[in-house]
Protein backbone atom coordinates (compact mmCIF):
# COMPACT_ATOMS: atom_id res chain seq x y z
CA UNK A 1 0.00 0.00 0.00
CA UNK A 2 1.44 3.23 -0.78
CA UNK A 3 1.67 5.71 1.69
CA UNK A 4 0.27 9.11 0.79
CA UNK A 5 3.06 12.05 1.44
CA UNK A 6 2.27 15.60 2.25
CA UNK A 7 2.18 18.56 -0.71
CA UNK A 8 5.37 20.79 0.16
CA UNK A 9 6.28 24.15 -1.75
CA UNK A 10 9.91 23.71 -3.72
CA UNK A 11 12.72 25.60 -1.75
CA UNK A 12 13.05 28.02 -4.78
CA UNK A 13 10.03 29.31 -4.02
CA UNK A 14 10.03 30.09 -0.31
CA UNK A 15 13.28 31.70 -0.54
CA UNK A 16 11.68 33.80 -3.83
CA UNK A 17 8.86 34.65 -1.02
CA UNK A 18 11.10 35.65 1.84
CA UNK A 19 13.32 37.73 -0.47
CA UNK A 20 9.85 40.04 -2.08
CA UNK A 21 8.70 40.48 1.74
CA UNK A 22 12.00 41.84 2.44
CA UNK A 23 12.41 44.13 -0.72
CA UNK A 24 8.88 45.47 0.33
CA UNK A 25 9.54 46.25 3.52
CA UNK A 26 12.53 48.50 2.65
CA UNK A 27 11.05 50.31 0.15
CA UNK A 28 9.24 52.92 1.99
CA UNK A 29 12.73 53.30 4.07
CA UNK A 30 14.49 53.66 0.86
CA UNK A 31 12.20 56.14 -0.55
CA UNK A 32 11.60 57.99 2.60
CA UNK A 33 15.76 57.90 3.26
CA UNK A 34 16.12 59.50 -0.58
CA UNK A 35 13.33 61.92 -0.15
CA UNK A 36 15.35 63.46 2.67
CA UNK A 37 18.10 62.71 1.82
CA UNK A 38 19.30 66.65 0.87
CA UNK A 39 18.75 67.11 4.63
CA UNK A 40 20.19 64.34 5.70
CA UNK A 41 22.85 66.39 7.49
CA UNK A 42 21.08 69.38 9.00
CA UNK A 43 18.41 66.97 10.96
CA UNK A 44 21.58 65.85 13.02
CA UNK A 45 21.99 69.61 13.92
CA UNK A 46 20.30 70.59 16.65
CA UNK A 47 19.02 73.75 15.53
CA UNK A 48 18.06 77.42 17.79
CA UNK A 49 14.86 79.28 16.03
CA UNK A 50 13.45 82.16 17.66
CA UNK A 51 10.99 82.44 15.32
CA UNK A 52 8.42 80.33 12.88
CA UNK A 53 10.68 80.94 9.47
CA UNK A 54 13.02 77.92 8.92
CA UNK A 55 15.18 80.49 7.59
CA UNK A 56 16.12 82.53 10.52
CA UNK A 57 16.95 79.13 11.98
CA UNK A 58 20.63 78.66 13.29
CA UNK A 59 22.77 75.71 14.54
CA UNK A 60 23.34 75.45 18.01
CA UNK A 61 27.55 74.45 17.70
CA UNK A 62 28.64 77.21 15.36
CA UNK A 63 30.11 76.23 12.08
CA UNK A 64 32.86 78.29 10.93
CA UNK A 65 33.90 79.21 7.23
CA UNK A 66 37.23 80.44 6.10
CA UNK A 67 35.61 84.17 6.42
CA UNK A 68 34.59 85.39 9.47
CA UNK A 69 31.06 85.62 10.00
CA UNK A 70 28.95 86.56 13.31
CA UNK A 71 28.80 84.44 16.41
CA UNK A 72 24.90 84.63 17.95
CA UNK A 73 25.49 85.16 21.38
CA UNK A 74 24.00 81.60 22.47
CA UNK A 75 25.60 79.27 19.99
CA UNK A 76 28.70 77.38 20.94
CA UNK A 77 31.81 77.82 19.86
CA UNK A 78 34.49 74.71 18.87
CA UNK A 79 37.66 75.63 20.14
CA UNK A 80 40.57 76.44 18.08
CA UNK A 81 38.93 79.28 16.01
CA UNK A 82 39.94 82.84 15.04
CA UNK A 83 37.40 85.24 16.95
CA UNK A 84 37.57 88.81 17.04
CA UNK A 85 34.84 91.73 18.02
CA UNK A 86 33.75 93.92 15.03
CA UNK A 87 34.07 97.15 16.96
CA UNK A 88 31.46 98.96 14.07
CA UNK A 89 28.89 96.66 15.02
CA UNK A 90 29.69 95.19 18.75
CA UNK A 91 29.13 91.65 17.35
CA UNK A 92 31.40 88.28 18.05
CA UNK A 93 32.83 87.41 15.14
CA UNK A 94 34.78 84.06 14.17
CA UNK A 95 36.11 81.88 11.18
CA UNK A 96 38.48 79.03 10.94
CA UNK A 97 41.91 79.90 12.79
CA UNK A 98 44.65 80.26 10.07
CA UNK A 99 48.40 79.72 11.92
CA UNK A 100 50.67 82.82 10.88
CA UNK A 101 48.03 84.69 9.23
CA UNK A 102 48.58 88.06 8.73
CA UNK A 103 46.05 90.65 9.39
CA UNK A 104 46.45 93.19 6.40
CA UNK A 105 45.76 96.54 8.63
CA UNK A 106 49.23 95.29 10.28
CA UNK A 107 51.01 95.19 7.09
CA UNK A 108 54.36 96.23 7.55
CA UNK A 109 54.59 95.99 11.39
CA UNK A 110 56.53 93.98 13.59
CA UNK A 111 53.39 91.74 15.03
CA UNK A 112 52.90 89.11 17.61
CA UNK A 113 49.39 87.51 18.02
CA UNK A 114 48.15 90.81 16.62
CA UNK A 115 49.65 92.32 19.27
CA UNK A 116 52.11 95.21 17.70
CA UNK A 117 55.77 94.87 19.17
CA UNK A 118 58.09 98.13 20.37
CA UNK A 119 61.36 97.42 19.59
CA UNK A 120 63.56 98.49 22.45
CA UNK A 121 65.92 100.95 22.12
CA UNK A 122 69.38 100.51 23.15
CA UNK A 123 69.82 101.56 26.46
CA UNK A 124 73.27 103.64 26.93
CA UNK A 125 75.54 103.12 30.02
CA UNK A 126 74.48 106.29 32.77
CA UNK A 127 77.44 107.12 34.80
CA UNK A 128 75.05 107.56 38.46
CA UNK A 129 76.21 110.30 40.87
CA UNK A 130 77.29 109.67 43.57
CA UNK A 131 74.33 109.49 46.75
CA UNK A 132 71.94 109.69 43.95
CA UNK A 133 68.23 108.83 44.37
CA UNK A 134 67.86 104.93 43.25
CA UNK A 135 66.58 105.07 39.76
CA UNK A 136 63.13 103.56 38.95
CA UNK A 137 62.17 103.03 35.56
CA UNK A 138 58.69 103.83 35.16
CA UNK A 139 59.07 104.85 31.94
CA UNK A 140 59.91 100.96 30.78
CA UNK A 141 57.73 100.36 27.67
CA UNK A 142 55.36 96.84 27.67
CA UNK A 143 53.92 95.25 25.27
CA UNK A 144 50.62 93.96 26.28
CA UNK A 145 49.93 90.30 26.93
CA UNK A 146 49.01 88.37 23.82
CA UNK A 147 45.48 87.26 23.11
CA UNK A 148 42.29 87.46 25.03
CA UNK A 149 40.72 90.95 25.19
CA UNK A 150 44.43 92.31 24.49
CA UNK A 151 44.17 90.94 20.97
CA UNK A 152 40.82 92.82 20.25
CA UNK A 153 42.40 95.95 21.28
CA UNK A 154 45.26 95.55 19.08
CA UNK A 155 42.99 94.71 16.17
CA UNK A 156 40.64 97.73 17.27
CA UNK A 157 43.19 100.05 17.55
CA UNK A 158 45.47 99.46 14.16
CA UNK A 159 41.85 99.68 12.16
CA UNK A 160 41.50 103.24 13.59
CA UNK A 161 45.16 103.82 13.04
CA UNK A 162 44.64 102.70 8.70
CA UNK A 163 42.30 105.16 8.68
CA UNK A 164 44.37 108.23 10.31
CA UNK A 165 47.48 106.86 8.66
CA UNK A 166 46.03 106.59 4.93
CA UNK A 167 43.15 109.29 4.83
CA UNK A 168 40.78 106.48 3.59
CA UNK A 169 37.83 106.21 5.99
CA UNK A 170 35.15 103.24 5.31
CA UNK A 171 32.24 105.72 6.64
CA UNK A 172 32.01 108.86 9.25
CA UNK A 173 29.98 106.53 11.63
CA UNK A 174 33.42 103.91 11.65
CA UNK A 175 35.58 106.52 12.09
CA UNK A 176 33.90 108.57 15.14
CA UNK A 177 33.83 105.16 16.75
CA UNK A 178 37.12 104.42 16.18
CA UNK A 179 38.22 108.04 17.24
CA UNK A 180 36.18 107.31 20.33
CA UNK A 181 37.61 103.84 20.82
CA UNK A 182 41.71 105.17 20.36
CA UNK A 183 41.09 107.84 23.07
CA UNK A 184 40.41 105.28 25.68
CA UNK A 185 43.51 103.05 23.99
CA UNK A 186 45.81 106.19 24.07
CA UNK A 187 46.42 106.68 27.98
CA UNK A 188 47.48 103.14 28.05
CA UNK A 189 51.87 104.14 28.00
CA UNK A 190 52.38 101.30 24.95
CA UNK A 191 49.62 102.23 22.68
CA UNK A 192 50.63 105.72 23.69
CA UNK A 193 53.98 105.51 22.21
CA UNK A 194 52.63 103.71 19.18
CA UNK A 195 50.58 106.77 17.95
CA UNK A 196 53.17 109.04 18.60
CA UNK A 197 55.92 107.07 16.59
CA UNK A 198 54.01 107.48 13.10
CA UNK A 199 54.48 110.69 11.66
CA UNK A 200 51.34 110.66 9.65
CA UNK A 201 49.05 109.85 12.64
CA UNK A 202 50.38 112.78 14.77
CA UNK A 203 50.22 114.87 11.65
CA UNK A 204 46.21 113.94 11.34
CA UNK A 205 45.95 114.15 14.71
CA UNK A 206 46.43 117.88 14.54
CA UNK A 207 44.85 118.62 11.33
CA UNK A 208 41.98 116.98 12.80
CA UNK A 209 42.52 119.46 16.86
CA UNK A 210 42.89 122.98 14.44
CA UNK A 211 39.56 122.17 12.75
CA UNK A 212 37.56 124.89 12.98
CA UNK A 213 34.01 122.79 15.29
CA UNK A 214 31.12 125.03 13.77
CA UNK A 215 27.35 123.74 15.03
CA UNK A 216 27.82 120.88 17.20
CA UNK A 217 24.41 118.36 18.15
CA UNK A 218 23.72 117.61 21.42
CA UNK A 219 25.50 113.81 21.90
CA UNK A 220 27.88 114.42 19.84
CA UNK A 221 31.55 114.71 19.88
CA UNK A 222 33.70 116.59 17.79
CA UNK A 223 36.33 115.20 15.86
CA UNK A 224 38.42 118.02 16.80
CA UNK A 225 37.75 117.31 20.70
CA UNK A 226 38.53 113.45 19.83
CA UNK A 227 41.90 114.21 18.55
CA UNK A 228 43.05 116.67 21.14
CA UNK A 229 41.89 113.99 23.93
CA UNK A 230 43.45 111.46 22.18
CA UNK A 231 47.07 113.42 22.40
CA UNK A 232 46.52 114.54 25.83
CA UNK A 233 46.38 110.65 26.16
CA UNK A 234 49.47 109.10 24.39
CA UNK A 235 51.39 112.15 26.27
CA UNK A 236 50.27 111.84 29.57
CA UNK A 237 52.78 110.50 31.93
CA UNK A 238 54.65 109.03 28.76
CA UNK A 239 57.91 110.71 28.01
CA UNK A 240 59.04 108.31 25.35
CA UNK A 241 55.91 109.62 23.39
CA UNK A 242 56.46 113.44 23.92
CA UNK A 243 59.99 112.56 22.81
CA UNK A 244 58.81 111.40 19.71
CA UNK A 245 56.85 114.32 18.52
CA UNK A 246 59.57 116.36 20.00
CA UNK A 247 61.87 115.09 17.05
CA UNK A 248 59.45 115.71 14.40
CA UNK A 249 58.72 119.32 15.90
CA UNK A 250 60.00 121.38 12.98
CA UNK A 251 58.62 118.75 10.06
CA UNK A 252 54.94 119.19 11.87
CA UNK A 253 54.73 122.80 12.19
CA UNK A 254 55.94 123.15 8.39
CA UNK A 255 53.13 120.44 7.58
CA UNK A 256 50.09 121.36 5.17
CA UNK A 257 46.53 120.16 6.19
CA UNK A 258 44.94 118.99 3.28
CA UNK A 259 41.49 119.52 4.12
CA UNK A 260 41.94 123.30 5.59
CA UNK A 261 45.21 124.12 2.76
CA UNK A 262 46.97 125.50 6.28
CA UNK A 263 49.58 124.90 7.94
CA UNK A 264 49.71 123.03 11.15
CA UNK A 265 51.58 125.81 12.89
CA UNK A 266 49.03 128.12 11.77
CA UNK A 267 45.89 125.61 12.87
CA UNK A 268 48.19 125.20 15.79
CA UNK A 269 48.89 128.43 16.86
CA UNK A 270 45.64 130.14 15.80
CA UNK A 271 42.57 127.87 16.07
CA UNK A 272 43.14 125.05 18.43
CA UNK A 273 42.24 126.63 21.03
CA UNK A 274 39.33 129.51 20.62
CA UNK A 275 36.48 131.01 22.73
CA UNK A 276 34.19 131.01 19.71
CA UNK A 277 34.67 126.36 20.50
CA UNK A 278 32.89 124.35 23.14
CA UNK A 279 34.41 124.01 26.43
CA UNK A 280 35.28 120.30 26.39
CA UNK A 281 36.86 120.64 23.09
CA UNK A 282 38.89 123.83 24.70
CA UNK A 283 39.45 121.53 27.49
CA UNK A 284 40.84 118.47 25.67
CA UNK A 285 43.01 120.77 23.80
CA UNK A 286 44.54 122.82 26.59
CA UNK A 287 45.15 119.15 28.03
CA UNK A 288 47.20 118.51 24.85
CA UNK A 289 49.11 121.28 25.07
CA UNK A 290 50.13 120.64 28.59
CA UNK A 291 51.70 117.81 27.47
CA UNK A 292 53.37 119.11 24.71
CA UNK A 293 54.42 121.65 26.86
CA UNK A 294 56.74 119.63 29.46
CA UNK A 295 59.41 119.06 26.40
CA UNK A 296 61.88 122.09 26.45
CA UNK A 297 62.44 122.37 23.00
CA UNK A 298 58.49 122.35 22.04
CA UNK A 299 58.16 125.25 25.17
CA UNK A 300 60.66 127.48 23.68
CA UNK A 301 59.16 127.31 20.47
CA UNK A 302 55.89 127.60 21.93
CA UNK A 303 56.82 130.68 23.81
CA UNK A 304 58.72 132.56 20.63
CA UNK A 305 55.13 131.46 18.49
CA UNK A 306 53.20 133.80 21.06
CA UNK A 307 51.23 131.03 22.20
CA UNK A 308 50.46 132.07 25.37
CA UNK A 309 48.13 134.66 23.33
CA UNK A 310 45.89 131.81 22.60
CA UNK A 311 45.64 130.71 26.45
CA UNK A 312 44.33 133.96 27.55
CA UNK A 313 41.36 134.53 25.68
CA UNK A 314 39.54 131.34 27.64
CA UNK A 315 40.47 133.80 30.91
CA UNK A 316 37.86 136.35 29.66
CA UNK A 317 34.92 133.95 29.60
CA UNK A 318 32.29 134.48 32.12
CA UNK A 319 30.26 131.69 31.79
CA UNK A 320 30.12 128.93 34.71
CA UNK A 321 30.78 126.33 31.90
CA UNK A 322 33.80 127.40 31.19
CA UNK A 323 35.03 127.07 34.79
CA UNK A 324 36.85 123.84 33.85
CA UNK A 325 38.66 124.80 31.34
CA UNK A 326 40.11 128.01 32.70
CA UNK A 327 41.42 125.93 35.57
CA UNK A 328 43.02 123.66 33.32
CA UNK A 329 44.67 126.58 32.00
CA UNK A 330 45.72 128.05 35.47
CA UNK A 331 47.29 124.59 35.89
CA UNK A 332 49.16 124.50 32.76
CA UNK A 333 50.59 128.15 33.68
CA UNK A 334 51.41 126.98 37.09
CA UNK A 335 52.75 123.48 36.34
CA UNK A 336 54.93 124.88 33.25
CA UNK A 337 56.52 127.89 34.10
CA UNK A 338 55.57 129.22 38.04
CA UNK A 339 55.61 126.31 40.42
CA UNK A 340 58.81 124.50 40.63
CA UNK A 341 57.88 122.05 42.92
CA UNK A 342 55.63 120.91 39.88
CA UNK A 343 58.45 120.83 37.62
CA UNK A 344 58.35 124.67 36.51
CA UNK A 345 61.55 125.70 35.18
CA UNK A 346 61.79 129.41 36.85
CA UNK A 347 62.35 132.63 35.00
CA UNK A 348 61.26 131.40 31.20
CA UNK A 349 57.81 133.48 31.38
CA UNK A 350 56.58 135.90 32.37
CA UNK A 351 58.93 138.64 31.36
CA UNK A 352 58.57 142.19 31.59
CA UNK A 353 56.26 144.09 34.41
CA UNK A 354 52.23 143.63 34.90
CA UNK A 355 50.45 146.06 32.85
CA UNK A 356 47.85 148.91 33.58
CA UNK A 357 44.37 147.40 34.23
CA UNK A 358 43.66 150.30 31.14
CA UNK A 359 46.01 148.50 28.62
CA UNK A 360 44.54 145.26 29.62
CA UNK A 361 41.04 146.26 28.42
CA UNK A 362 41.98 147.32 25.48
CA UNK A 363 41.40 145.37 22.37
CA UNK A 364 44.85 145.75 20.71
CA UNK A 365 47.23 144.77 24.27
CA UNK A 366 44.72 142.90 26.34
CA UNK A 367 46.32 139.79 25.09
CA UNK A 368 50.09 141.04 25.52
CA UNK A 369 52.01 139.02 28.55
CA UNK A 370 51.53 141.44 31.02
CA UNK A 371 47.52 141.34 30.86
CA UNK A 372 48.32 137.60 32.58
CA UNK A 373 48.23 139.53 36.09
CA UNK A 374 45.09 141.21 35.27
CA UNK A 375 42.69 138.75 34.17
CA UNK A 376 44.30 136.15 37.13
CA UNK A 377 42.65 139.05 39.40
CA UNK A 378 39.49 138.61 37.36
CA UNK A 379 39.52 135.05 38.15
CA UNK A 380 39.74 135.76 41.51
CA UNK A 381 36.82 137.92 41.94
CA UNK A 382 34.91 135.67 39.17
CA UNK A 383 35.28 132.25 41.26
CA UNK A 384 37.51 132.57 44.02
CA UNK A 385 39.10 129.47 43.61
CA UNK A 386 42.27 128.26 44.82
CA UNK A 387 44.01 128.00 41.56
CA UNK A 388 43.19 131.54 40.87
CA UNK A 389 44.58 132.80 43.68
CA UNK A 390 47.35 130.55 43.58
CA UNK A 391 48.16 131.97 40.01
CA UNK A 392 47.75 135.34 41.10
CA UNK A 393 50.38 135.04 43.91
CA UNK A 394 52.95 133.00 41.67
CA UNK A 395 52.51 135.74 38.62
CA UNK A 396 53.08 138.54 41.30
CA UNK A 397 56.33 136.52 42.22
CA UNK A 398 57.49 136.06 38.86
CA UNK A 399 57.18 139.83 37.86
CA UNK A 400 59.30 140.21 41.00
CA UNK A 401 61.51 138.35 40.49
CA UNK A 402 62.07 138.54 36.74
CA UNK A 403 61.92 142.72 37.11
CA UNK A 404 65.92 142.58 35.47
CA UNK A 405 64.78 141.09 32.51
CA UNK A 406 63.81 143.88 29.44
CA UNK A 407 60.12 144.97 29.78
CA UNK A 408 57.81 143.28 26.63
CA UNK A 409 55.19 145.55 25.93
CA UNK A 410 54.54 147.72 29.18
CA UNK A 411 53.61 150.95 28.55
Amino acid sequence: MSSIRPKTRPLPIIIALVLGLLLCLAVPATASASQHSPQAGSDKRELICHTSNPDECYPLVFEPTDEFQTVHDDQQLPNGLHVRLNIWTGKKEAKINVPDEINPALEGLPVDQAVVLVEQEQQETIQVPKGAPKYDNVGKIKEPAPGGEAQVEAIAFMETFKMLKTGVIPSDEEFDHGLEGLEELSHDIYYGLKITEETDVIKALFCLMGTPEGPVSEGYTPRGQQAAAILAGALSNNPSALNEISKIWTELMDSTCSHEGATIHELFYHHTILPTDSPSKVKAAVSAVNGLLKDDKIRQHFLEDNGMKQLLPILFQEKAEWAAAQRKIGQLVLDTFLDEDMGAQLGQWPRGQALSNQACVTPETALEDGCWDYHAEMMVRLHGTPWSKELRKRLASARKANSKLPNHGEL
